[in-house]
């Protein structure tokens, strides 16, 4: 592969970065004398992995300049874009500082674009043998994809950015990138003010240029068009003409660039890391030392970059590392003394260093706690060293009363790991009074900052110590227990003596969030049923796996000789290039899509390609059959029994209380919330999950809870009608939009109505109901009108979620959780708008559910307690929860939780529970026929 230019669209990318980065509500990119930094964080932040992940050859950065040749051409060019940022334009000429810093090429031209500029220097660069990837956010620049260039485009985050060859490019756009100019010639874009033709959609256009390969081309052949099209262009030519102009990037500008400049290794990586010190970027500065190889000088800085909170974080001294007093208990001496201080304590903070990141199988190293700011205690237990350590049994005897002293709270971060860890070593902890990271989780569900140590920068200024500095990365990674006492100390004192300092710094945070409530009556008090949930894990029959894995094993293989048999000699089914070969050059199969192919000039066969193919050949059948199967068989088959614990012999899934925006649960290591229901050998997967002998599995699903949610918050009088009449509320809106009498609704009209009864949820429109049933667009339009009119109190909480979205920026559920939407009130970008309304729409109707099962599951146990029942929470998955329990018991325990759920939370209507039975989670009857 020759050497590799990278090119980076400077404005673009600073764009991108700061709207990206501007988007929470909680963490603000300032200096502490005030200066704005997103977007200049994000670029750097780039740039950085650039260069750490991809490792260039050379790399340069073009930027605009003004005003060019194209405002002579058309004055209104560009004229809709909303102005700049006023916190951005500083940071653009910051980000120039920055690319100085590095010591890369600025490309600058008055007069032309940096679009101009990328375009030409990629010219010169395939001239000189280079290869080029060029980074932007801007689809304009794919125009410019070929052989030897590429173009990595954002996505809808920035780290969902893509590589774009060729075949993507028809694959996004539906023209080739020798056809965009000419496509936007014809449907203009709206983000430049590029006219285009008017009346010319999308879909027209590219239908036009599969016959007509360019504008000139189909200009003539008007002739040969439909009339309507052919009055649209010729009426507009002009126009079209001139968009063509605005719209194509020169490549021929006379602009040199120094490669010997550009190369990327001869970094002054001194000059950069002054620049990160200038603007307070802590994180970025450990990057930086990474990427150097070398341990560069420590500049003072001078605040943290990510101010959490609106006000001014605290810092610790002067040094941005983290000092405190490390005690380390070596003795029973030592051991008693820290518990005399820790007993009158209100709040502990508690960590534990481990062997493993699987609580139940970790084996304890040490114990980390903390009372108090500038002091920690570290207690070793498992390391491998010689040092003094202490006895596990001392520990129970003198720190476990601690541990579970009603009069002392506990704080951790991620406590429930650190709760299942001490717990299976004979330390149980109580009460569970607060985690730094669902706190921080309720204040801002999308950060993606939620790990210890990026809070401890975020939240107080403070720049810790990680892990990889203990015991490495890869294939050179140890354990924990193989870190001497002296060096694991300081760095586990630190972790509970931080989580101590940020409980007190996002106490008033939730406060001023108005999510105290959601963190002291629902989510701390759900900690420790979910860790009693991973701790009881589920049975899981492997005899039954491996029967069903030999004999899926052995259809793959008949698959895979009916299928050489069908093409006429041996290949490998798994080489897209050899399947491609086969259907479509030895089979001589059509395409669906001539111009579909793969980077190898190959034609697709991707997924949707074979759907398409479907019927057309019986080896087009086997080998979708083939996919499907061995997708079962790697994904749950074969991984299932490799995650049964060796200790209990069942199933322990990790259940995430912060790993969504909505407030759901997140079931992982396994994921069993995931397990696939569609088609009968997915389901049959469930089969391998068992009760114990003597128990049985019962699951209890709400019914309709979403939709039962909606006629609540809408107060629509038809809807709640319908739902008060026990009526099949699918059926009842097809009576309702049709005018027809309940008993005369088809399956199909109930089909039409389940999807949009549904699709409100998620804030579909009438396009979105066409493409997911047989109805025309303007069916689907009709459909959705004589929706809203049958139920105008759906209609009004729509409309009035979508105002109170952009006028807060955050919706709440009926329990108080709100999720934030900045970018509402952002014109800028019609996309992202358009799918944070929708997330609008959602996000009170899924985090109420949410809310409602977790009320659940936290009355669900003790209400067998109670009742002196024996049954266990063992899943919860989306609007379900799954318990063991005594067969004997099965009547009782079912009749107790559903009446428990159904009372979890007050609605107008009510809320109904179905419970089904059974000795596997796939074979389950109905509760009632139980005899």
């Amino acid at each position: 592969m020759p050497p590799t230019l990278y090119l980076i669209d400077g404005h673009a990318l600073a764009y991108r970065t700061y709207f990206a980065l501007s988007s929470s509500p909680s963490i603000h990119f300032t200096t502490r004398s005030g200066e704005p930094t997103a977007g200049i964080y994000g670029f750097a932040s780039v740039m950085i992995r650039i260069l750490e992940q991809n490792k260039p050859d050379y790399l340069a950065v073009a930027f605009d300049t003004g005003k060019t040749f194209r405002d002579d051409i058309y004055p209104a060019y560009k004229a809709t874009r909303a102005k700049m940022p006023d916190d951005l334009r500083p940071q653009i000429e910051r980000i120039r500082q920055l690319v100085d810093a590095f010591g890369f090429p600025r490309l600058e031209m008055e007069g032309f674009e940096a679009d101009d500029i990328l375009g030409s220097v990629a010219r010169l660069a395939v001239e000189k043998g280079l290869a080029v990837k060029i980074v932007t956010g801007d689809r304009d620049l794919l125009q410019l994809v070929n052989d030897h260039i590429i173009v990595n485009l954002a996505g809808k985050s920035l780290s969902e950015a893509k590589d774009f060859f060729a075949p993507d490019v028809k694959e996004f756009l539906g023209v080739w990138p020798n056809q965009v100019v000419d496509y936007k010639a014809l449907v203009g874009d709206k983000s430049d003010n590029i006219p285009g033709v008017q009346g010319i959609g999308e879909k027209t256009a590219i239908s036009l240029f599969e016959t007509y390969p360019t504008l000139e081309a189909i200009f003539e052949h008007l002739n040969e068009l439909p009339p309507r099209i052919k009055a649209k262009i010729e009426s507009d030519r002009a126009n079209a003409e001139m968009s063509q102009k605005l719209a194509a990037i020169r490549t021929d500008l006379q602009i040199q660039i120094d490669l010997t400049q550009a190369k990327t290794d001869h970094i002054p990586f001194d000059k950069v890391e002054a620049f990160f010190a200038d603007m307070e970027f802590r994180s970025l500065q450990n990057r930086l030392k990474v990427l150097s190889g070398a341990s560069l000088p420590a500049a003072p800085l001078k605040q943290a970059q990510l101010t959490f909170f609106d006000d001014t974080p605290k810092i610790l001294g002067e040094n941005p590392k983290h000092e405190l007093k490390t005690i380390i208990v070596r003795d029973t001496a030592g051991l008693q003394e820290m518990c005399t201080n820790l007993s009158t304590s209100d709040w502990i903070a508690l960590d534990t260093e481990t062997t493993s990141t699987n609580p139940m199988q970790a084996n304890l190293v040490g114990i980390s706690l903390s009372n108090s700011v500038g002091t920690g205690y570290y207690i070793p237990v498992g390391h491998r060293d010689n040092t003094p350590q202490v006895f596990l049994s001392d520990i129970q005897k003198s720190l476990g009363p601690l541990l579970i002293d009603p009069k002392i709270r506990k704080v951790g971060h991620n406590l429930k790991y650190d709760m299942l860890v001490l717990r299976r070593h004979g330390l149980p902890v109580s009460p569970a009074s607060f985690d730094t990271m669902i706190a921080a989780w309720l204040i801002d569900p999308a950060s993606h900052r939620l790990g210890l140590k990026d809070m401890a920068e975020d939240v107080l200024g403070v720049q810790m110590t990680h892990i990889e500095e203990l015991i490495g990365t890869g294939k050179n990674q140890r354990s924990m227990a193989d870190v001497s006492v002296e060096k694991a100390a300081p760095y586990a004192a630190a972790d509970a003596e931080i989580t101590f300092q940020l409980r007190e710094a996002l106490e008033p945070k939730l406060n001023e969030h108005q999510s105290t409530r959601l963190m002291d009556e629902i989510e701390m008090p759900l900690l420790p049923i979910l860790a009693d949930m991973e701790q009881t894990g589920i049975g899981l029959d492997t005899n039954f796996l491996k029967t069903m894995s030999r004999e899926l094993t052995e259809r793959l293989k008949e698959i895979e000789r009916n299928v050489q048999e069908g093409v006429g000699y041996p290949f490998n089914l798994n080489s897209t290039q050899q399947l491609s070969t086969a259907l479509f050059t030895t089979l001589k199969l059509e395409p669906p899509d001539k111009r579909k192919t793969t980077a190898s000039g190959h034609y697709s066969t991707s997924a949707d390609v074979l759907e398409l193919l479907r019927g057309k050949h019986p080896v087009v059948d086997l080998i979708l059959e083939h996919r499907e199967l061995s997708k079962l068989v790697s994904t749950y088959i074969e991984a299932l029994p490799q995650q049964v614990n060796p200790q209990t012999r069942r199933v322990h899934t990790s259940y995430n209380q912060t790993g969504s925006v909505t407030g759901r649960l997140a079931s992982s290591e396994p994921n069993l919330q995931n397990i696939p229901t569609r088609t009968e050998l997915g389901r049959k997967i469930r089969h391998a999950f068992i009760a114990d002998p003597g128990w049985l599995l019962l699951s209890i699903d709400y019914s309709q809870i979403e939709l039962r949610i909606v006629a609540h918050m809408a107060h629509d009088e038809a809807m709640l009608a319908a739902f008060h009449a026990g009526q099949d509320i699918h059926a009842a809106t097809a009576a309702a939009i049709y005018n027809i009498p309940l008993s005369e609704v088809t399956k199909e009209q109930r089909r039409h109505a389940k999807a949009i009864n549904f699709g409100l949820i998620y804030g579909m429109s009438a396009f979105g109901l066409s493409r997911g049933t047989d109805l025309t667009l303007a069916e689907a339009e009709d459909f959705v009108a004589a929706y809203f009119r049958q139920f105008p109190g759906v209609k009004n909480y729509l409309d009035g979620l979508r105002k109170q979205a952009a006028r807060q920026g955050y919706v709440e559920t009926m329990l108080g959780r709100r999720r934030y939407f900045p970018n509402l009130r952002n014109q800028m970008n019609p996309n992202l708008r358009n799918r944070e309304e929708r997330e609008a729409i959602n996000a009170p109707i899924q985090g109420t559910a949410a809310d409602i099962m977790k009320l659940a599951m936290i009355k669900v146990p003790p209400a067998l307690a109670e009742a002196k029942l024996q049954a266990k929470l063992i899943l919860q998955v989306h609007d379900e929860l799954v318990l063991e329990c005594p067969e004997g018991e099965l009547i009782d325990t079912g009749k107790i939780v559903m009446q428990t759920m159904e009372s979890a939370y007050p609605l107008s209507i009510p809320l109904l529970t179905e419970a089904k039975y059974g000795q596997n989670w796939e074979d389950m009857l109905p509760l009632s026929e139980y005899k």
